[in-house]
């Protein structure tokens, strides 16, 4: 079996905090995170919505009803756009969404590569409370606690992008560790 990326640490933390459901549309922006999901298939399952404003609505919807933070995936382009609405509900009605976008390669960044634009300025009124790029695969298990627990602590949607690069990068040895150190995540996160 080939070396974990940080895809598939991505969904290691996602279950790690007790996410079971993930709400998402393909499009090539996300394809490892597709890949990685597929591989852990028993453990979260990819409700595939048949527009991205709908898997940003669908993650609300688990927000609201289940008590549980709603996590949508959806690529760059329109994908990203279509999210808006979604997440506009979560934050209007106070409901804890983690949006994962893909993103262009890095080296494409600020280059108007074709569907390419500055996420921070996009998202930074819906999720207003925090807008965070994954940038190297360090970062991955800080950036995605974060948003997890500023999501449940402001009730409010919060956004996770992800270069595509980055996405195929292989787990650093660190990454891998810091699994193991941040045990029973899941248990932290429910409401008193």
């Amino acid at each position: 079996m080939s070396a974990p990326t940080v895809a598939d640490g991505i969904v290691e933390r996602l279950t790690q905090w007790g996410v079971g459901r993930v709400f998402g549309f393909a499009g090539d922006g996300i394809d490892p995170l597709l890949a990685a999901l597929r591989r852990r298939e028993d453990e979260v399952e990819l409700v595939t919505a048949r527009h991205e404003e709908m898997a940003a609505f669908m993650a609300t919807g688990h927000a609201k009803y289940s008590g549980e933070v709603g996590v949508c995936l959806v690529t760059q382009g329109a994908g990203r756009d279509h999210l808006l609405n979604g997440l506009y509900d979560a934050k209007l009605d106070r409901k804890p969404v983690v949006a994962i976008v893909g993103q262009v390669v890095s080296t494409a960044l600020g280059s108007g590569y074709l569907q390419e634009v500055d996420l921070h300025t996009l998202f930074k009124d819906v999720c207003a409370q925090y807008v965070q790029t994954v940038t190297t695969p360090d970062q991955l298990p800080h950036v995605l606690d974060d948003a997890f627990r500023t999501a449940r602590a402001t009730s409010s949607p919060v956004c996770v992008i992800v270069l595509h690069d980055v996405q195929k990068a292989d787990l650093p040895e660190q990454g891998q560790q810091a699994r193991y150190r941040c045990h029973d995540l899941a248990a932290r996160q429910a409401r008193p």
